[in-house]
């Protein structure tokens, strides 16, 4: 498969990861009466505070209206703080989801498929699972209320884990003021749902993973992994068996999470790389089971 074709198969992938996002959102979350995360359950959560105070229940574009404002400005903050790239991997997400959102809406009128609530909890947390997790696969970004993870990662050196789930307990614990216990348990099952699915897919036949760069931009290489996705780099000197020619080899333990994309940046940034990914069972240092230092240590070693 060219080049061509594999971007325009993970264009592809993220088309269809966020109309399966959305989905899962219309058909089964919003007309539920579920809370969820992320910028779908800050809409919900906007929604029905405006709900409460017109005493009328409003449908239509509403919910979508309020996660593509959500979706632009976390585009805006994530350009500022994250740079151009992050913001073109994020771009299709921003409109596309909002989008999908907006037209099912209209054909459903706010209403539920089924009035099951276990039955949307579950086909619920499994299309928004599967659509996000599509997303990640493909190396881009779902946005919205990622970017606030990715700041507190950045600038406060919390993992990003963490902070994925402190976004979404705040998000969670505002509707649960609005939404009956029922449903706030029911919520807390989708969350958990789509989240274990993510991971799940996103992850399909790959582990922690050491990659092994061999590259002539292993300057670029290096600062693309220490910058953007903020893990270790050994530099390490080799020769090439063929020529006898001197290399530098750029080794990084990276979240499995993180392979897609460093591959496709890698070869955007040389196309004649040549990268050998291993699959990791256990790493111990800094980044993966000790506190992260305030900044990145490179370290030069020859290679055996």
């Amino acid at each position: 498969m060219n080049r061509k074709s594999k971007e325009l198969l993970r264009l592809l992938m993220i088309l269809i990861g966020n109309i399966l996002d959305a989905a899962g959102f219309v058909l089964f979350v919003s007309g539920s009466g579920l809370i969820t995360g992320g910028t779908s359950g800050i809409g919900l959560f906007l929604s029905r505070v405006r709900t409460a105070k017109s005493r009328m229940r409003t449908f239509g574009v509403e919910y979508s209206v309020y996660v593509f404002i959500i979706n632009a400005v976390m585009l805006v903050v994530g350009l500022i703080f994250l740079g151009k790239r992050f913001a073109l991997s994020t771009i299709l997400s921003t409109f596309c989801y909002p989008l999908a959102m907006a037209i099912m809406e209209q054909a459903l009128h706010g209403h539920a498929v089924t009035n099951d609530i276990f039955l949307c909890t579950i086909m619920g947390g499994i299309l928004i699972g599967a659509g996000v997790g599509l997303v990640l696969r493909a190396g881009a970004s779902s946005g919205g209320m990622d970017i606030p993870s990715l700041l507190m990662n950045k600038y406060l050196r919390i993992p990003l884990s963490v902070g994925v789930y402190i976004v979404d307990v705040i998000i969670l614990a505002l509707q649960a003021l609005q939404t009956p216990g029922d449903n706030v348990l029911y919520g807390v099952v989708l969350v958990i749902v789509y989240s274990v699915l993510i991971d799940k897919i996103s992850l399909i036949g790959k582990n922690r993973v050491e990659v092994q760069i061999v590259s002539d931009k292993s300057d670029e290489i290096r600062q693309f992994i220490l910058q953007d996705l903020d893990r270790g780099v050994t530099m390490m000197k080799g020769r090439s068996g063929y020529l006898g020619k001197d290399v530098e080899v750029v080794m990084s333990v990276i979240s499995s999470r993180q392979l897609s994309r460093v591959e496709r940046i890698v070869h955007q940034m040389d196309p004649t790389a040549f990268m050998v990914v291993n699959r990791v069972s256990a790493v111990v240092g800094e980044g993966f089971t000790y506190p992260p230092k305030p900044d990145p240590v490179v370290e030069e070693t020859s290679a055996p």
